[in-house]
């Protein structure tokens, strides 16, 4: 990354010059503000460059990895806008709270942020380029690129060798066959969803795409793919209706290890929707994510295994697919050698106090577990540390070596994510602070209480919410000059104020004249409001200091 970002310091003081403050634009020359880093107006130009510089599917592209800036710089306030304005909000809670998401890190600190994305079928290469480069695909430059490599690239026998082993095994344990045309019309599908075409003329949504496409964009990217999903789609009530595939590894098997970026591209999947997972650069050195990174872990914290490399067999040109042959999935330890194959990996070890929260969390657990940790939670403190092994032989992976620490320790197998930004998302990212920061304005203006406004009128007093602008608007109104207007404003048994005077003989007058209103002026002397009857016509607060005094 090229730097550090201009950080916020509040609204620029009078006087000020400074260009880093995150001032709104002057009123005079209106832009135009949409949620979203890449449709910030000022970042139109900047994208444009940007993308006539990216050469997919070439090694000479850069490993570009984005990462968010240090929200936690800011005012409360505006963090908390940016968040909503940036981040999938209902994807984070989700795969949060079903423990597929920053477990490893208690939630308080989290590691990973889905981006919000744009959802028009789409959505799978849209997070792709939103986490590598900070933009959209919205210009379909990787769906383009992703359809060329299924319908006529290099490796797309090999795409439809590893697709058809998965799918022959799946369809093995539905009791399902194809025929062979079958298998070929099944394939011509999968090659349509990619096709920059929108699902029909009506519409401007395309066509959403499969398991198989992620692992032909990780050919396209040379870089490998870790999908974060949840493993079962369920009803509003919570119940079970169908297994999530999407979850796993997906590595370009295809292209050789030392040729491919070894930083993998993070993406979440909830609700039939992609989004990037990236990371947060540190408050002290925006540069340090690039240089140190952070290791996720790569076991399925509900099985305790590695996550699954999806399509990692291919059984060759050769293979008799019409012989009776058994198709045999991919080992742990061999998806290790893979993994290891493609990104940098290394073991870690997690404390116990990590592992006292992980065990304690029912999402983490699979149901031998769960029964266990019943039992031991009713045997105290014994039954903690029982607890704490019990979540160890659950979740460990097999084969892992020993831990050097000592106490109830688990080692995890991780990867390193080192985040290095194009060198036009610091000032995409600039940019959108600042029209951000404006419309954070322009909200809180809006939907701030409105001030109350007190309307005086010789001792009455009258408050009403009203809004500054629309007071001063009435301010500046002419004041009326018809003297025969009735100023005089009263309900029965009300008390109001009265604009005229009258002499008090007169008012003696109609106090004392039989058929007169049963609302009259108070009788106190130079009081300017109303009594009734029932009060002797005296007002309401006269009458009341009366009673008080005697």
């Amino acid at each position: 990354m090229s730097g550090a970002l201009v950080v916020y310091d509040g609204p620029k003081q009078e006087g000020s010059t400074s260009s880093n403050c995150l001032e709104p634009p002057d009123t005079g020359a209106t832009k135009k503000l949409a949620r979203g880093i890449s449709r910030a107006t000022e970042n139109a130009d900047l994208v444009d460059h940007a993308k006539l510089q990216l050469q997919l599917g070439s090694f000479d592209m850069p490993e570009f990895t984005f990462s968010l800036p240090d929200l936690s710089i800011y005012p409360d306030d505006f963090r908390q806008f940016l968040e909503k304005d940036l981040i999938e909000g209902g994807c984070l809670s989700c795969l949060e709270s079903a423990g597929r998401l920053n477990w490893w890190c208690g939630g308080k600190n989290r590691v990973l942020w889905p981006l919000a994305t744009t959802g028009d079928g789409n959505c799978l290469l849209h997070a792709a380029s939103l986490g590598m480069w900070g933009f959209h695909d919205r210009e379909l430059f990787l769906r383009e690129t992703l359809y060329n490599t299924l319908s006529k690239g290099e490796i797309r026998d090999a795409l439809y060798r590893r697709w058809k082993w998965r799918q022959a095994s799946l369809n093995a344990v539905a009791g399902l066959s194809y025929t062979d045309e079958e298998w070929i019309t099944e394939w011509q599908g999968i090659v349509d969803m990619a096709s920059t075409h929108p699902r029909n003329q009506m519409s401007t949504s395309y066509q959403s795409l499969e398991e198989i496409h992620i692992l032909a964009l990780a050919h396209v990217l040379r870089r490998p793919i870790i999908v974060v999903a949840e493993t079962m789609l369920r009803d509003s009530e919570g119940e079970a209706l169908a297994p999530i595939a999407f979850g796993g590894i997906y590595l370009p098997l295809e292209i050789d290890g030392c040729l491919c970026h070894r930083t993998p591209l993070l993406l979440a999947y909830h609700s039939a929707h992609f989004s990037p997972l990236v990371t947060v650069d540190s408050s002290s050195d925006p540069s340090e994510g690039s240089l140190e990174g952070y290791s996720i872990p790569l076991v399925d914290p509900d099985t305790g295994q590695l996550y699954p490399v999806l399509f990692a067999v291919d059984p060759g040109p050769d293979w008799d697919w019409n012989a009776s042959q058994e198709l045999l999935d991919c080992q742990s330890d061999t998806m290790e050698i893979l993994i290891r194959e493609y990104m940098d990996c290394e073991y870690q070890v997690f404390t116990p106090d990590e592992i006292d929260r992980l065990s304690e969390s029912d999402v983490a657990k699979n149901k031998t577990a769960k029964q266990l940790m019943g039992v031991a939670k009713q045997f105290g403190s014994i039954g903690k540390s029982v607890s704490k092994r019990i979540w160890s032989m659950a979740k460990r992976p097999k084969n892992l070596p020993s831990s050097s620490t000592g106490g109830y320790s688990d080692t995890l197998l991780c990867v390193r994510i080192r985040s290095r930004r194009h060198q036009y998302a610091d000032k995409m990212l600039q940019n959108y602070l600042e029209s951000a920061h404006a419309r954070y304005l322009l909200d809180r203006k809006t939907n701030s209480p409105v001030s109350e406004m007190n309307y005086g009128a010789g001792k009455s007093k009258f408050y009403a919410a009203s809004d500054s602008n629309c007071y001063e608007t009435v301010s500046k109104l002419p004041a009326t000059t018809n003297p025969n207007k009735d100023q005089t404003l009263y309900l029965s048994r009300s008390t109001f104020y009265d604009h005229s005077i009258l002499p008090k003989e007169s008012t003696v007058a109609l106090w004392n004249k039989p058929d007169a209103d049963s609302v009259k002026p108070c009788r106190t002397m130079d009081c300017k409001f109303f009594g009734s009857a029932e009060h002797q016509y005296y007002c309401s607060q006269c009458w009341s200091d009366r009673h008080y005094h005697y």
